[in-house]
């Protein structure tokens, strides 16, 4: 398999240094204008509620649905931003009215394409959540039957098409001042507009998976949007949903829980076609409801494993004997795994790719890009095949008769362009193993507490390791060295080989990682942690 190597651009060099000074510098390096400001968000960094669009026409429905016995109806979005989206909205309208009804998409299918409209008859108002459609045509349909549609949402417009004509469309990306703000973000702020107006405070209940849905969906979360700062930072201070907390478990409520934990679990669930064991567990209250739905959620977790282990191996040896500017594979398999296989891919070919499934007259799947700006873009001004979803990872629909063209057409244009991406990755310091303490690593996880696009969790090049053990857990799973009595290096998923590190350990060869502090128990006691990224024996 041909990999890209990873080389690695070290920012400074803090060995010896005392803990503050390593975050100056580091802080420094990272060009923050108001560090004080990007650590505590302020709730004034919240734009205007009547900011969003639309919002008071929005509310305008709501109150006249609840003030006249209306029938609600809230369509979810399959992905954690839409979970989390759908959970607001439907919890938050709880508090007002019990005819509600709830839906969700199967598999990786989004907003109302392909849906079958009769189940929305005995609705008189739907709220779409975190989803919206290239075209006014299913929601037309709904519009003459006398639904009023509510869409809260945050991807692109076409400016082309008029959606007021048939919707009342609240988005973020219509003359917004944050377009990084997510489904749930809106979803969240529409409900704090309604609180507004008939005073209450439901919404700041729902904060938590704001936070969630924001992360989850690589949402900015730099200096430049303190806005969404704020919402996370509230959510990760407040966490209140039972399926959220019995997923994080006894770790710490922060980003990466909710990208490590709480979001794989959903997307799991989603890609094994079963959405509705996902909406069940994050609406319900009752514990041994919640742990029993959970349990199913990690059921659909090792199914995908499983079958990322079976498809692998050939999708390697499918892009290493292609040398084009694209990368395709075609694979075999009833599970919506072609995103997550293309992330992995990524990884490691560093070139765009589609991950495609036989779907009768035409490919269908999954697109992942890197270094060519809006890819998705790209592709769809070719009109040879239909992407929708993000700039860099999108789904993908073409007539198979088109694909050849389309292949040789996207080669051509990548051909006169330059790949805007460095294989060099830039790692905030270096320090020595004895420069960790727990002063440091605190500091460290405080800062990284809100970090994702954007905002980077602040990363480590650990060296001068020449003692250690050479332990692991869950049956080899996870790699744990460690090199002090306080201190483990932690490789999670390892493809190690044990007994070649176990014979390093006794030779002593030092050892130098590349990772993230992190702290926590083990076994009872207390440890310091560096959760390593990259690994190198017999450094020089």
């Amino acid at each position: 398999m041909t990999r890209t190597k990873k080389n690695y651009n070290i920012l400074a060099d803090c060995r010896g240094m005392y803990e503050q000074e390593i975050i100056d510098i580091i802080l420094e390096n990272r060009r923050i204008k108001d560090v004080e400001h990007l650590l505590n968000p302020r709730a004034e960094d919240l734009l205007p509620l009547d900011s969003l669009m639309r919002i008071d026409d929005a509310r305008q429905i709501i109150e006249n649905g609840i003030d006249n016995n209306k029938n609600f109806g809230i369509h979810w979005d399959v992905d954690t931003d839409g979970v989390s989206s759908g959970t607001i909205m439907t919890r938050y309208l709880r508090n007002y009215t019990d005819k509600i009804s709830t839906y969700i998409n199967i598999g990786k299918a989004h907003g109302l394409i392909e849906q079958d409209l009769e189940q929305f008859n005995d609705i008189d108002i739907l709220v779409i959540v975190d989803s919206l459609d290239k075209d006014t045509s299913r929601y037309e349909e709904l519009h003459n039957k006398g639904i009023q549609i509510i869409i809260l949402d945050h991807h692109t417009i076409d400016t082309n098409v008029d959606y007021d004509k048939y919707a009342t469309l609240v988005s973020s990306q219509r003359e917004y001042d944050n377009t990084n703000l997510s489904g749930a973000g809106v979803v969240w702020k529409f409900c704090k507009y309604l609180d507004e107006y008939f005073m209450n405070d439901y919404a700041d209940e729902y904060i938590d998976l704001a936070a969630c849905g924001i992360l989850a969906d690589v949402c900015d979360v730099s200096e430049d949007s303190q806005e969404n700062r704020y919402i996370v930072s509230e959510g990760l201070k407040n966490l209140k949903n039972p399926a959220v907390k019995k997923i994080i478990g006894s770790y710490e409520f922060n980003s990466k829980a909710i990208l490590f934990s709480v979001a794989p679990l959903i997307n799991a669930c989603c890609r094994i076609g079963r959405n509705n064991i996902v909406m069940q567990l994050f609406l319900s209250d009752e514990n041994k409801e919640v742990l029993a739905l959970k349990k199913q959620l990690e059921e659909c977790k090792e199914i995908q494993a499983n079958e990322l282990e079976r498809i692998l191996p050939s999708v390697y040896e499918d892009f290493d004997s292609q040398n084009g500017e694209v990368l395709y594979t075609f694979i075999d398999t009833e599970y919506g795994i072609g995103g997550v296989i293309g992330n992995k891919c990524l990884e490691i070919y560093n070139k765009p790719m589609f991950i495609l499934k036989d779907c009768k007259d035409k490919y269908c799947g999954s697109m992942r890009s890197v270094g060519y700006g809006d890819f998705m873009a790209l592709c769809n001004n070719t009109e040879l095949a239909v992407l929708h979803g993000h700039e860099q990872a999108s789904g993908i629909e073409i007539k198979k008769d088109k694909f050849e063209e389309f292949i040789s057409m996207v080669n051509q244009q990548l051909f006169n362009m330059e790949q805007t991406t460095s294989d060099e990755i830039d790692i905030d310091c270096e320090i020595n193993i004895e420069d960790i303490t727990r002063t440091l690593v605190d500091k460290v996880k405080e800062i990284n507490k809100i970090s994702g696009a954007g905002f980077k969790p602040i990363t480590f090049k650990v060296v001068n390791i020449d003692e250690y053990g050479i332990g692991s857990f869950k049956q080899g799973k996870h790699l744990v060295i460690t090199p002090t009595d306080n201190i483990q290096l932690i490789e999670w998923n390892t493809k190690a080989d044990y007994e070649e590190l176990e014979d390093d350990a006794l030779m002593n060869e030092p050892i130098e990682v590349i990772g993230e502090l992190d702290s926590g128990f083990f076994a009872r006691k207390y440890m310091l942690k560096v959760i390593i990224s990259d690994l190198k024996v017999g450094v020089v």
